[in-house]
C-alpha cells in the first residue's frame, strides 16, 4: 500500500506499507517504509505516487530542492521536477528522469506509461521519461501533492485501470480518453 500525503512541516511524503505484515502487527501502519534513502536523501519532496504492478510503483517531486548547495552524482534518484520508478521488493530506483514541468498526481496507465495530470493530462513513457501526448485543450487543475492550500478545485475526473479510460469534465463538457491495449496510443 502507497500514502503520497504529508507530514506535520508541512512536507510531502510517499511511505509504502506491507500489507500482509500490517495484518500481523496493525503497528506496522504507524511508521511503513520511505523511498531507499540512497534514491532521495531529502532532495525534494515526494508529491505523488501511484502502482505500476505489483512491485513497482512511480514517484513525482516538487520542483525545488530542499538542501541548497547538493551535486548531481549521477546516481539514479528522485529530482526536482522528478519522475522515478521504485522496486518496493529489492529497495531500488530503477529509473528517474526530470520533466519540462512537475508531474502533478500521477496515474498508472499499463506497466509502462503514467498519466501526468498537473495542467493538461499528459502520458509519460517510463521507459524515456518523455511525454508522448498532451491534451492542451483540457484543464486538469494546479494540484502538485496532497497539500492543496489556496488552490482553485480541479475538475472532477475519474480513471478506470481495468479498462484504460479516463475522464473529465471542462465547463459543460465530459472528455473519455481510451488507451488502447497494447498502449501504443490514445483514441
Amino acid at each position: 500500500m502507497l500514502s503520497a500525503g504529508w507530514v506535520w512541516h508541512p512536507l510531502s511524503l510517499v511511505v509504502s506499507f506491507d500489507v500482509a505484515q500490517a495484518l500481523v502487527n496493525p503497528s506496522h501502519l504507524d511508521k511503513g517504509q520511505d523511498l531507499p534513502t540512497a534514491s532521495n536523501p531529502g532532495l525534494v519532496e515526494e508529491n505523488s505516487a501511484c502502482w505500476l504492478d505489483d512491485r513497482r510503483f512511480a514517484v513525482a517531486a516538487s520542483t525545488e530542492y530542499q538542501e541548497d548547495n547538493v551535486e548531481d552524482d549521477g546516481e539514479l534518484r528522485l529530482r526536482p521536477l522528478g519522475l522515478a520508478v521504485y522496486d518496493v521488493i529489492q529497495g531500488t530506483c530503477l529509473q528517474a528522469f526530470q520533466l519540462e514541468e512537475q508531474a502533478g498526481t500521477i496515474l498508472p496507465v499499463g506497466e509502462r506509461f503514467v498519466l501526468s495530470l498537473y495542467r493538461h493530462p499528459k502520458l509519460i513513457d517510463l521507459s524515456t521519461g518523455k511525454v508522448v501526448h498532451v491534451w492542451t485543450e483540457l484543464r486538469s487543475g494546479l494540484q502538485e501533492s496532497s497539500i492543496i492550500w489556496g488552490l482553485d478545485v480541479p475538475p472532477p475526473m475519474a480513471f478506470d485501470p481495468a479498462t484504460n479510460r479516463f475522464a473529465i469534465v471542462n465547463d459543460n463538457t465530459v472528455t473519455i480518453i481510451e488507451f488502447d491495449q497494447a498502449m501504443n496510443g490514445v483514441r
